[in-house]
């Protein structure tokens, strides 16, 4: 009896131990990327719009990418989501969760990830979904909530993550600020893994900037008196410039990361942010003390793409052979609202 007693002892310690060890990874990407491209000379002529070359060179947004007609949020998510799928040697019934990050979703109701399942062929499965609004700090949110979701359930082994952003149909196109915005779709599949692969996530955010950025329809009233009083309610809205948040908290979230995930800037092979403005980025890695060839960006050929940035920096650079395996990827993002945050996996 009392070798039996130990026994159990001895296979109950090596449950946990295995489910203490269960870790999730990184393990394809997949994009769409529009393909009307439109220049600042363009712009002006579409518009009458003047984008200012020094905007220009501070953002490195060198041109917009938008979506053509017929194109959606759930036929472009769907798009990315498949590449994703046949970059990880996986099928849609192999797919536990579906997971869609956006701020520009299909409707307001029903959400957006169903629509793309059933694109995908998942409704076959009865696969679920789950849509989150993190703005454009999406990537980081969408990867957290995937790794998290395997880490602690055996059932899902691998999750479908997808960031969509489709902010072009949001625009007046009156402002110069409004040049900044692309269309794309960018997906990844997170599985799971008993080397360890993710590391650290810290995540941030102040509600008191509610206001400053966003499109502010919504039932706060009857939405038709709403239009009446203000038809631009429906558009992007720029009501307050944001101090330099990114400068100021970008290089803390990369040393929580580092501390909690127990790696140095060595052990870094790429950090990838926010794709807004290629100033901040470049001040951030001089900061840090890491030379630009730790970082990747992709503004100039994709526009700003909100959500989708980080992530989609990641697929270009794996297609530039830019991410060296063993190494660590640090994703950096903000949003309006305004929410920040960095995660980190080690690329295995």
């Amino acid at each position: 009896m009392l070798i039996l007693n130990v026994i159990s002892k001895l296979i109950l310690n090596y449950i946990q131990v295995k489910k203490m060890a269960r870790s999730a990874k990184i393990v394809s990407t997949g994009a769409y990327i529009p393909p009307i491209v439109v220049t600042p000379e363009e712009y002006e002529k579409m518009y009458g719009v003047k984008v200012d070359p020094n905007f220009v060179e501070r953002t490195n947004v060198r041109i917009k990418r938008i979506a053509p007609p017929g194109e959606t949020p759930a036929t472009m998510a769907a798009k990315a989501a498949q590449m994703a799928i046949e970059n990880a040697g996986l099928d849609i019934k192999d797919i536990d969760y579906i997971i869609l990050g956006t701020d520009t979703f299909e409707a307001i109701a029903p959400p957006t990830s169903p629509k793309v399942q059933y694109l995908l062929g998942g409704h076959k499965y009865e696969i679920p979904t789950l849509d989150i609004g993190a703005s454009c700090a999406g990537s980081v949110y969408l990867l957290d909530v995937a790794q998290s979701f395997i880490r602690a359930n055996e059932k899902y082994n691998n999750i479908l993550v997808i960031g969509v952003y489709a902010m072009t149909r949001y625009l007046r196109n009156k402002f110069m600020w409004e040049w900044l915005f692309s269309d794309a779709a960018v997906a990844a599949v997170v599985s799971a893994s008993e080397e360890p692969g993710y590391l650290a996530t810290k995540l941030r955010a102040d509600g008191s900037f509610w206001d400053y950025w966003g499109i502010y329809f919504g039932p706060t009233k009857n939405v038709g008196e709403l239009i009446k009083e203000n038809p631009d309610i429906i558009y992007l809205d720029l009501r307050k410039a944001y101090p330099p948040v990114n400068e100021m908290y970008w290089p803390k979230l990369i040393e929580a990361v580092m501390q909690e995930g127990r790696f140095t800037k060595d052990d870094i092979t790429q950090i990838l942010f926010t794709q807004v403005r290629l100033q901040t980025i470049q001040t951030v890695m001089k900061e840090l003390g890491l030379p630009l060839e730790k970082t990747h960006w992709v503004m100039d050929k994709y526009g700003y793409t909100g959500n989708t940035s980080a992530l989609l920096a990641l697929h270009d650079a794996l297609a530039n052979g830019k991410v060296e395996k063993g190494k660590v990827v640090v994703f950096v993002q903000s949003g309006v609202g305004y929410q920040q945050g960095a995660i980190a996996f080690r690329w295995i």
